[in-house]
């Protein structure tokens, strides 16, 4: 059995080379331990998938494939992401006033840029719908060249106000492990700048400056004097589609302004994030079991509980 692993070039390491070396050793361990030849045919990738990762994420670093949700699917989280955001408390996580805020929405929601619901799969279990779709797994795989695993999640209302832009609306690479894909879903029409579109720069994942680990937010204006205008994308999307992208490169979500935008995103990874447990989500014993248990990989970094 051939152990070889072949990378797109493309790292986002903040130790360089032990970083490179770690994750090829996961990508090794994961091949070995969960050879692909063993699963049933039907669960692998094929044209399709081969298709979206080489033309599209191998180069561009993003992918949009329309209509796969249905509305009545991403309805049930909405519903539970609003009715976390109307309590406030423990349940939920807040963008600029901190770890520390108990507030509802109703009372921040001119005072936040977002309010995200914390450990996401496990109070919102219908999540499990879409993370665990063979078609996003299939996309995943083949992304990897192994059978990958969930790392963390993100479902988080972002707020039309005037509050100044910050964190994920300033261009940033994602640090948290070398090599992810990520899957974003928008829980409401995305049309228009002024809705927030989740926004990428086209081939930055394969091209960055050799100084990119000195400076993690980076102004609009210097994107655009090392990359061009024209690869800078807002990727505009309606409900129940989905954009994949390879968030090593430089992205960002745009402020929104005209209405509120919902959005889920899903990490598929090769190691922990940050190489390190304490970022693990918790995952319900009966969204488990409704797994395919040839999926049962995708779990490595998740915990199984009954409590948080």
């Amino acid at each position: 059995m051939n152990f070889d692993v072949k990378l797109p070039p493309a790292y986002c390491m903040k130790e360089g080379a032990d970083d490179l070396k770690r994750t090829v050793k996961s990508l090794k361990t994961r091949s070995a331990r969960y050879p692909l030849e063993n699963l049933p045919s039907d669960l692998m990738w094929g044209k399709e998938e081969e298709s979206i990762v080489e033309l599209d994420l191998y180069k561009k670093g993003w992918a949009k494939l329309p209509n796969l949700f249905p509305s009545e699917t991403l309805d049930k989280i909405q519903e539970r992401v609003d009715f976390y955001l109307d309590q406030g408390g423990s349940d939920v996580k807040y963008g600029v006033l901190g770890q520390n805020c108990t507030l509802p929405q109703s009372e921040v929601r001119d005072k936040e840029l977002f309010m995200s619901v914390s450990n996401p799969l496990f109070k919102v279990p219908e999540i499990a719908d879409i993370l665990f779709d063979e078609r996003l797994v299939k996309i995943a795989m083949c992304y990897f060249k192994c059978m990958p695993a969930v790392g963390t999640l993100n479902l988080r209302k972002s707020f039309a106000n005037d509050v100044e832009r910050a964190t994920t609306t300033l261009f940033h690479c994602d640090n948290n492990t070398p090599y992810l894909l990520k899957f974003f879903l928008y829980l409401n029409d995305v049309e228009e700048l002024d809705h927030g579109p989740f926004t990428y720069v086209e081939g930055s994942a394969y091209e960055k400056p050799s100084n990119w680990r000195d400076q993690h937010r980076i102004p609009d204006e210097e994107i655009e004097r090392m990359y061009g205008k024209g690869r800078v994308q807002p990727l505009f999307a309606k409900k129940g589609d989905v954009l994949a992208a390879v968030t090593t490169g430089y992205h960002k979500g745009q402020k929104v302004k005209s209405q509120d935008r919902t959005m889920l995103t899903l990490n598929f990874v090769v190691s922990p994030e940050d190489w390190t447990a304490k970022t693990q989500f918790d995952i319900k014993p009966e969204t488990c079991s409704k797994i395919p248990y040839q999926y049962a990989p995708l779990l490595d970094y998740l915990y199984i509980t009954d409590e948080e």
